[in-house]
């Protein structure tokens, strides 16, 4: 089966050159030890491409994570810390959504030093072992040798709530992840058409070490009131539907999945600041204060009524999202957001793959549902966010043997007016079918 980023013609690498960026199982710069994370300027870029008169910039020094946009005027648009950034994350509720390998980094001031692969076209990222993200109300870092711990803990440098004896290890064994992350950015502005500037982003997460870190989120591990990490109501009885028999979620395997693919933060100054979509033949808007806070998001599903799924929430005719200098559909500078629910990578996100060649031994939908939404938690940014609740991932060794699974996504970020962006996302909507 062809590797995913050689599907549909777009600008990825493929062949004998992909299997050398896309290094698997841990190989490549994902096994070189160097510190897992160390401090340094999440504002700080160090690869730039463009797509037309749109200049996108990465940091080596944060996982390859987007941290710079230029729409044209010099200025960068993009809320750029480690914890913010154009990125996703991967939690379970299982683990209560303290487990939490993310590409950036530890904090906003500790990123993860990685190697990018930069050409005319885009940025590749070749595969690298992901940190684990701080947790302010979990401490399970007892070593403090790299970098300060997250939050404000009262452990003077040297204790931790996960019930575990780690006299041996070192701050980077709790931080370094089971979970190798691999991505790509491109110019896809000819594949939606050419009229506007289209960014692509492919992404792969895939367990890959036997677990280690992820059991500092045990049975005795606390949070810091009191409750447990590990949520037994939540635990899967059964991670695959198309795998034999069944595979009940161990501690060990991740377990209702909350997988944001992929969010767009933009800095509330861009101006860019008006949420816009279009429902059933309208544009449609709201102002940004009525999404200011936690519990305050503008929320849409991201499925499709064949997948029998029942809507919980409002659907659109295409899942696309904008945020515009204005609400004129025709003259508002814009900036969409699609992340395709029925394409072949988005449809079928989990892989179970090869350990030793890296081919794609199955694909699997786990989805339980998809949304996209706008939020605004943080007053100085304004997000866009897809998200999937996928019923789980299975460990090395639990699944099929010598198989490893993988989460896989992609997204289009498109740069024009609403009625542009409208346009080219349906001609990538009829190219992704």
């Amino acid at each position: 089966m062809k590797q995913p980023w050689a599907h549909r013609n777009f600008r990825l690498m493929s062949g004998t050159l992909a299997a050398l960026l896309f290094c698997f199982a841990g190989q490549s710069q994902a096994g070189d030890r160097q510190p897992v994370v160390r401090t340094s300027d999440s504002s700080t870029v160090t690869h730039k491409f463009k797509i037309g008169p749109i200049t996108i910039g990465c940091s080596d020094q944060g996982g390859g994570y987007l941290n710079y946009a230029d729409i044209g005027d010099g200025r960068n648009i993009v809320s750029a810390k480690y914890g913010r950034g154009w990125q996703g994350s991967v939690r379970d509720q299982l683990h209560s959504g303290r487990y939490n390998p993310t590409q950036a980094g530890f904090t906003d001031t500790a990123g993860s030093p990685v190697r990018l692969i930069a050409s005319e076209h885009g940025i590749t990222i070749p595969a690298f072992n992901l940190p684990l993200y701080g947790d302010p109300v979990f401490d399970f870092t007892e070593h403090e040798d790299l970098v300060p711990d997250a939050g404000s803990y009262p452990d003077n440098g040297n204790a931790d709530t996960d019930g575990l004896d780690e006299s041996e290890w070192t701050q980077d064994d709790e931080l370094r992840s089971e979970f190798d992350f691999e991505g790509r950015y491109e110019d896809a502005t000819q594949q939606a058409g050419g009229t506007i500037p289209v960014l692509r982003f492919y992404s792969r997460y895939t367990y890959v070490r036997p677990p280690k870190a992820i059991r500092q989120f045990g049975k005795k591990a606390a949070q810091a009131d009191g409750r447990p990490v590990i949520n037994e109501a939540v635990r899967v009885e059964d991670i695959s539907r198309v795998l034999s028999g069944s595979q009940p979620a161990t501690d060990d395997d991740l377990s209702q999945i909350i997988f944001t693919a992929y969010g767009m933060r933009l800095l509330t100054a861009s101006g860019y600041t008006t949420p816009i979509w279009f429902d059933h033949g309208r544009w449609k808007s709201l102002s940004v204060d009525a999404i200011n806070g936690r519990g305050k998001e503008k929320e849409f599903e991201l499925g499709h009524s064949s997948e029998g799924r029942k809507a919980q929430t409002a659907t659109l005719d295409s899942p696309f999202l904008i945020l515009a200098k204005g609400s004129d559909p025709d003259a508002s500078p814009a900036i969409g957001f699609y992340t395709p629910p029925d394409s072949e990578i988005n449809a079928r996100q989990i892989l179970g793959l090869d350990k030793n060649s890296g081919e794609t031994v199955y694909s699997e939908d786990r989805r339980n549902r998809g949304v996209i939404l706008f939020s605004r938690v943080i007053p100085s940014q304004v997000d866009i966010r897809s998200r999937f609740f996928l019923t789980g991932m299975l460990a090395p060794g639990h699944g099929k043997p010598d198989v490893l699974e993988a989460l896989q996504n992609e997204t289009f970020i498109l740069f024009g007016t609403p009625n542009q962006i409208r346009q080219s996302v349906e001609t990538l909507e009829k190219k992704l079918q």
